[in-house]
């Protein structure tokens, strides 16, 4: 895995994390998601941030166990390291959602 590698992995979870977490962000009380008097956007997006995280994490941890020593196993697990932190995080700040409570 080469460095350039590993920044594609770090874009490939940045953009969508920081793309979800923009669009959460309520900047007008227009139109919504699901119609009615409820908005369902903060609630799709949450849980789409959640699934990314999760799978963005699975794939890199399916990364690291794919590459046997060398510079690219250690990278491998720093990126698991790094979704695994992004998921614990975004955990942490949804803890709203019914299951996790």
């Amino acid at each position: 895995m080469k460095n350039r590698t590993f920044w594609v992995w770090i874009s490939a979870l940045a953009v969508p994390v920081v793309s979800l977490i923009a669009v959460q962000i309520d900047t007008n009380s227009g139109a919504s998601i699901g119609g009615g008097g409820y908005d369902l956007g903060p609630f799709l997006y949450s849980w789409l941030l959640i699934i990314v995280t999760a799978g963005w994490s699975l794939c890199a941890f399916t990364a690291a166990l794919i590459h046997r020593g060398g510079p690219a196993s250690m990278r491998a697990v720093g990126l698991t390291v790094i979704g695994f932190v992004t998921f614990v995080t975004v955990l942490l700040l949804y803890r709203q959602i019914p299951f996790l409570e």
